[in-house]
């Protein structure tokens, strides 16, 4: 655009905080539209307390209020998107005698129990076992801890015995998620249950109902984007009802109602959210009011590799003793601390983006590969820019 004199338009019902705050201030210009292209309202949204659901002796993935709409939707011949951000059955499974989890070899990471084929999974490396009758550690019974889309669909099939149900995610979707979708819109499948693929995008005139079984999952991640990821999550997700010309409905189940995050989700107010998140983003220094590169260090041997990220650190303080403006934090373990058998720590460089702050870690990364101290470690950087 810039070669050719073009101009570029950018567009989304839910911009990334840095986008917005460029807009804000000039750097973009700024075009807002408060309607849906075919005038049709926004959906009716109702956020459901799952903590009441409990009192109530419903321990459930399906709450009384989303069970009430999708019965409704069911009896009208209406179609329903269920959304929840996790695959499999379980998260985990535990002993409820001795406490034991399963934990994947190579990663510290609790093995994910998928009921299609009765294993045992890891989602970072791919290790897979089968499911234990019995603890390894003491004869107890294992139970099944946490949910997933396999364990939803279960529930579902036992709710709605002989509607047809519709699950995408990464273990439904190899053969390609167009043709899962072509079969709920041509064959008007009562319920689509999935993970992210069905948050964006999706555009059919009779689906009237949309839920979302978990809106927590995302929210309480160690990430300065858990908040904006949510609410982006959310909004995209509610969104996906009320297309055509039925007026559309939301259920958000959760069990913290009152955060302003799902509050400014359910009432599609990006302007509130934008609000909140920008005065906390620069209380933190995070973007867009400065750059953080996170500079990751891994090996087999843990030691070695907390060692050398310490010396990575004495380094960088090193470079920026004095300066005002940078500064540096860590190093600290990865919030997965080991995958695939490599330990991982990181530490946070919170400075500017600009020419010499990237050669400066460009030659920090020469010479810690090229140092004999090092040999058998890896070191990378990243940057979540304010740019």
């Amino acid at each position: 655009c810039a070669r050719d004199k073009a101009v570029l338009v950018l567009g989304s019902a839910t911009p990334s905080i840095e986008t917005a705050w460029a807009a804000e201030n000039g750097v973009y210009h700024k075009a807002v539209l408060r309607r849906r292209s075919n005038a049709h309202r926004l959906p009716n949204v109702l956020v459901s307390d799952l903590r009441q659901e409990i009192k109530a002796g419903n321990p459930g993935l399906i709450g009384e209020d989303l069970r009430r709409e999708l019965t409704q939707n069911l009896a009208q011949g209406e179609q329903s998107i269920l959304f929840l951000n996790r695959r499999g059955n379980s998260r985990m499974l535990l002993c409820g005698e001795c406490g034991y989890v399963p934990e994947c070899p190579r990663c510290t990471a609790a093995l994910t129990y998928h009921s299609a084929n009765g294993r045992l999974m890891c989602h970072y490396c791919g290790y897979s076992r089968p499911v234990p009758e019995d603890c390894p550690e003491c004869g107890g019974i294992m139970k099944q801890i946490g949910t997933g889309t396999q364990k939803v669909e279960a529930e579902l099939e036992r709710l709605f015995p002989g509607t047809g149900i519709l699950r995408m995610d990464a273990d439904t979707a190899s053969g390609g998620h167009e043709t899962l979708l072509a079969r709920f819109e041509k064959e008007r499948i009562p319920i689509l249950l999935g993970t992210q693929m069905v948050t964006k995008g999706l555009d059919f005139e009779n689906v009237t109902l949309v839920g979302v079984l978990s809106a927590d999952l995302s929210l309480y991640v160690d990430h300065f984007r858990a908040a904006e990821r949510t609410f982006s999550l959310l909004t995209q997700v509610v969104g996906r009802a009320g297309r055509g010309g039925k007026t559309g409905r939301a259920v958000i189940q959760t069990y913290t109602p009152n955060n302003d995050v799902i509050q400014c989700a359910a009432n599609q107010d990006y302007d509130r959210f934008y609000e909140g998140e920008i005065r906390m983003r620069e209380l933190r220094r995070c973007p867009p009011f400065a750059d953080l590169f996170t500079i990751t260090v891994s090996g087999l041997e843990e030691g070695a590799v907390l060692r050398a990220a310490m010396g990575v650190r004495e380094v960088l303080r090193y470079l920026y003793d004095g300066s005002p403006g940078p500064e540096v934090l860590g190093p600290a373990p990865a919030p997965v601390l080991r995958i695939n058998s490599r330990y991982r720590y990181r530490l946070l460089l919170v400075g500017k983006n600009d020419k010499t702050t990237r050669d400066q870690i460009s030659r920090l990364l020469k010479d810690f590969a090229g140092s004999r101290t090092n040999r058998g470690l890896h070191i990378s950087a990243s940057c979540n820019t304010s740019e």
